[in-house]
């Protein structure tokens, strides 16, 4: 059996405090537990450094390490993460990203069961819009993105809410199911591409200035971390299916986006 583990982003809290940081040394994911029977919590690529909090368990025959993983508890086997002192300037693997407020930020409920993982790297974006009420700033978002969720999951029961991320016009990404998860976005394309939704209604007018920057850049990061391939296809919803989805004035603007193809 071949153990998989993960880590977590790392940050000095004062210069007089050297943190450790466990960095992988290949692709790995995370567990919610000591053990390979937790839940699977995500997948960060090989290189990337994350906060040990210094507890340690033996299970399956292995040392785990417990660390932080966008703000959860999680667990990595020791055997494939390498321990340093954290780097206090930014990773490459993070550079030209935008601010993704990950889901403990904005207060996710969990999925009724453990996300599927994506096999390959996604070789589309598909744009969303939320055909709801705007938000600009952090606190208004926030209650959009659990409204999106408790609509998908009580509404449609799907196991969580469906998206990839979310822009809203505050200029945050919210993450939903993140880089490395299946999602319930686009019907027939969940497993070649990730789905970003604008919170908002644009039939009638683009997303400001902060939610396309946020958009671009966030595209841009998931090709920079191997999130998405670099000659990835740029679609709106409406491209593969029956609906208005992602809006005319946002379907209009995104069709002069290097990548777009109908």
């Amino acid at each position: 059996m071949i153990l998989i583990a993960v880590i977590v982003t790392c940050f000095l809290t004062n210069d007089a405090y050297a943190a450790q940081c466990g960095c992988a040394t290949e692709a790995l994911h995370v567990r919610s537990g000591a053990g390979t029977t937790h839940r699977l919590l995500g997948t960060v690529p090989p290189g990337e450094c994350h906060t040990d909090k210094g507890g340690r368990q033996t299970a399956n025959g292995y040392t785990w390490a417990n660390i932080d993983y966008n703000g959860h508890d999680a667990w990595a086997a020791i055997n494939w993460l390498n321990f340093k002192t954290c780097q206090t300037h930014q990773s490459s693997s993070s550079a030209g990203c935008p601010n993704i407020v990950s889901r403990a930020g904005w207060g996710a409920r969990s999925p009724t069961h453990p996300h599927y993982l994506l096999t390959h790297t996604p070789n589309h974006v598909y744009i969303h819009h939320g055909a709801s009420g705007a938000c600009h700033t952090k606190t208004a978002c926030i209650a959009k993105v659990k409204g999106y969720q408790n609509w998908h999951m009580d509404g449609h029961h799907y196991s969580d809410i469906e998206y990839s991320f979310v822009v809203g016009e505050d200029g945050n990404v919210y993450e939903a199911r993140g880089w490395d998860a299946v999602g319930a976005h686009t019907l027939h394309h969940n497993h070649d591409g990730l789905g970003i939704c604008v919170i908002g209604n644009f039939m009638e007018h683009v997303p400001n200035a902060a939610a396309l920057n946020a958009i671009k850049n966030l595209i841009k990061c998931g090709v920079n971390k191997g999130k998405i391939t670099a000659n990835y296809i740029l679609k709106g919803h409406r491209d593969v299916g029956q609906t208005a989805c992602p809006g005319q004035k946002l379907y209009d603007l995104i069709q002069t986006w290097p990548h777009y193809h109908h």
